[in-house]
């Protein structure tokens, strides 16, 4: 039912699908209470909204299943039945004590449907995207003149000064040992940082272990890589999903930061994604400027809450805190990272 669901709706995003849901509940469900609601047609389900329950400091609350670690969440419905869907369960949630759902897409008809029934809804995250022409040359012509030199600039200087360069996609055989790369780039880019990066927890990494094969198994994982003299310096986490490429996170090696590896290896990703049918290269949350040189187009995720009596205020109060918080870090953040 639910993978049925997934595969009729080209708008439904890898962090929707039962198997990135089902394993998340394996891996951080503990505790928690699974509210999955299932919309009917008669005897037909149309609809999914895949929620957990939990406690928090201010009492139960309902969120999304992959909350967390996850981009682009929400509702799963038959094609042409969104807006039914979207109102059922908006009007399900409105009997509920507190519901918190984070990574809304932009425009969703539950993220309308909550703003119609008054609910606290906010601008969470800027999610650049970028809409694939048919062919590479198309692209590529696309960018600015500047972007293009440098790219071709950078690929010269890596094989000049540091050694043969290879960009490839990981095959089945290489997983486990591509992957461990990727955690480890990312992690020590990161450090520098003193931050942890997103791989830091070891449930975390477990969980990105399973569903590397799951996903490499139904066609979905493209786990680029950038080798110098045959070791990994760039790895870039991508899934290619209902013709949408999703860039999910990288790692390079900080002490080669100068030679510009991610962007070298975000252009062969982006090439790939053309010549494999996708329509959309997205770039998922986050407002980092080394994305902004690929001539993205912008969409934001939405946050939307609702709690009953005094609970209402508290909550919009801890909203709009978390809300401001994220952004001071994103401006700290922002430095030019590519990973």
């Amino acid at each position: 039912m639910w993978r049925e669901l997934q595969a009729l709706n080209p708008q439904v995003s890898p962090f929707q699908s039962w198997e990135w849901t089902s394993l998340w509940w394996k891996h951080f469900g503990k505790r928690k209470q699974a509210r999955v609601l299932c919309v009917k047609d008669g005897a037909e389900t149309v609809g999914i909204a895949p929620l957990y329950g939990s406690r928090t400091g201010m009492g139960a609350c309902l969120r999304w299943i992959g909350t967390g670690i996850s981009d682009r969440l929400g509702i799963i419905a038959e094609p042409g039945l969104e807006r039914q869907v979207a109102e059922a369960v908006a009007e399900w949630l409105e009997a509920q004590p507190c519901t918190d759902l984070h990574q809304l897409a932009d425009g969703s008809w539950l993220a309308r449907a909550a703003e119609a029934h008054g609910w606290f809804v906010v601008r969470q995250e800027k999610c650049p995207y970028v809409p694939l022409p048919v062919t590479w040359e198309q692209y590529w012509g696309s960018l600015s003149k500047k972007t293009r030199f440098n790219i071709g600039y950078a690929q010269r200087q890596i094989q000049r000064e540091l050694g043969e360069m290879e960009m490839r996609t990981a095959c089945e055989g290489e997983l486990p040992q591509a992957l461990e790369a990727l955690f480890d780039l990312h992690t020590r880019r990161w450090r520098q940082r003193l931050l942890p990066g997103g791989f830091f927890h070891p449930r975390v990494r477990q969980f990105h272990r399973e569903w590397a094969q799951m996903a490499n198994a139904n066609g979905w994982l493209r786990l680029h890589l950038l080798l110098v003299a045959g070791t990994v310096q760039a790895v870039l986490y991508v899934f290619h999903f209902g013709r949408r490429a999703y860039y999910y996170l990288g790692g390079f090696e900080p002490a080669l930061t100068r030679y510009s590896l991610g962007t070298v290896l975000t252009a062969h990703a982006i090439r790939q994604a053309i010549e494999q049918g996708c329509v959309v290269f997205d770039f998922l949350r986050g407002d980092e400027p080394h994305k902004y040189r690929w001539k993205p187009q912008v969409q934001w995720h939405r946050r939307a809450c609702r709690a009953k009596g005094m609970l209402a205020w508290a909550w919009r109060r801890r909203v709009e805190w978390e809300t401001r918080l994220w952004w001071w870090l994103q401006a700290r953040l922002h430095g030019g990272r590519e990973s």
